[in-house]
């Protein structure tokens, strides 16, 4: 097992990057406990790991209570001025807390958008560094084509969703808040079937990647393992023709296949769960503002007027497109390293 070790110094240079100092374990660590089976200890180290993300996640609790109390002084003032029959004053009072309502969330959706760039440049940086040593792990299990066509296969997927994302998928979340905040301006909504139209192309194009992820993986599960288990065989096969020590080599080569299987699974299960941790801080940080906007729809509906519901419910989606933005990247890779660990078992 120890012929069979990786280098895993790059690695840590980017994990130690991409998260905070205080974090308690390294990617090598926990790999070569998992390889030793040293399993007693994996429950202190998740404890440990749940300690350090509540530690550095803060709840945007400023933020909402700053809409809450602007949404309140507006349904106080609406309902005040129509008390005294004045639908005018009633409405230029409601816009008036309503664009300061807007500059608010779009504070916060702009905090929100550096937060899910930000996540995807980590989980790029760590993918980078990661499918190297894991496809070195899958060449000596299962052979290079597997090994290259897997690579290949998820640099180009990882690629295209980072292409889509800065370029579609972002975008598409920035439109659909300037629009919601047009929209919520009128008392009549103007803007709903096109704010429709942005969220169904949104999960069009999620779906479409899913879809293209499992039509790679099912393509290179097809083809790679059977070309290297072919050549493989061919050469255990002339290996084991050999007179008085055909059996030996045979017995090595499948010990040594077996070490770099539990190699594999390690890497493969270490690198899923230090995936999640470089990207847990931005996927904790979006779920709070879209948890925000959520609570505050739902604690200020019996007080509200229905155009500031509908704008808390519009923001609020805003903010779950790009929650779901840095969520697909997650999957996308998740997906391919499910597909891949799988036909390579």
């Amino acid at each position: 097992m120890e012929e069979l070790e990786l280098d895993y110094t790059e690695l840590e240079q980017v994990v130690e990057n991409l998260l905070p100092g205080n974090f308690p374990l390294s990617f090598e660590e926990l790999v070569s406990r998992l390889v030793h089976g040293e399993m007693e200890g994996l429950g202190e180290v998740l404890k440990e790991i749940g300690s350090w993300l509540l530690q550095s996640v803060a709840f945007p609790a400023e933020h909402g209570l700053r809409l809450f109390f602007l949404i309140i002084f507006s349904a106080l003032f609406s309902n005040l001025s129509k008390a005294f029959s004045r639908e005018g004053t009633s409405h230029i009072g409601f816009l008036c807390v309503y664009l300061l309502m807007a500059v608010h969330a779009a504070a916060g959706f702009s905090s929100s958008l550096n937060t899910a760039a930000e996540g995807m440049e980590n989980l790029s940086g760590f993918v980078t560094v990661l499918l190297p040593m894991y496809c070195i792990s899958i060449g000596v299990v299962n052979g290079s084509v597997t090994a290259a066509g897997y690579y290949q296969g998820t640099v180009f997927l990882l690629g295209f969703f980072e292409f889509l994302a800065r370029y579609c998928l972002l975008p598409l979340a920035q439109v659909y808040i300037m629009l919601s905040f047009a929209s919520c301006m009128q008392k009549k909504p103007v803007f709903d079937k096109l704010l429709e139209l942005i969220v169904s192309l949104f999960t069009w194009i999620k779906k479409t990647l899913l879809g293209i992820a499992l039509a790679m993986g099912a393509v290179q599960g097809i083809l790679c393992p059977a070309i290297d288990g072919l050549k493989r065989t061919a050469v255990v096969q002339s290996a084991s023709a050999i007179p008085g020590v055909g059996n030996l080599i045979g017995g090595a080569w499948e010990t040594v296949l077996g070490a770099g299987a539990v190699l594999k699974n390690a890497v493969g299960l270490v690198g899923v769960l230090f995936l999640f941790l470089v990207v847990s801080l931005p996927l904790v940080k979006l779920a709070m503002h879209y948890l925000v906007y959520r609570v505050l729809a739902a604690v200020t509906e019996p007080v509200t007027q229905e155009m500031t519901e509908q704008f808390l419910q519009h923001v609020g989606t805003a903010q779950k497109l790009l929650l779901q933005t840095l969520c697909l990247g997650v999957m996308l890779f998740l997906l391919m390293l499910v597909v891949m660990t799988r036909i390579t078992a």
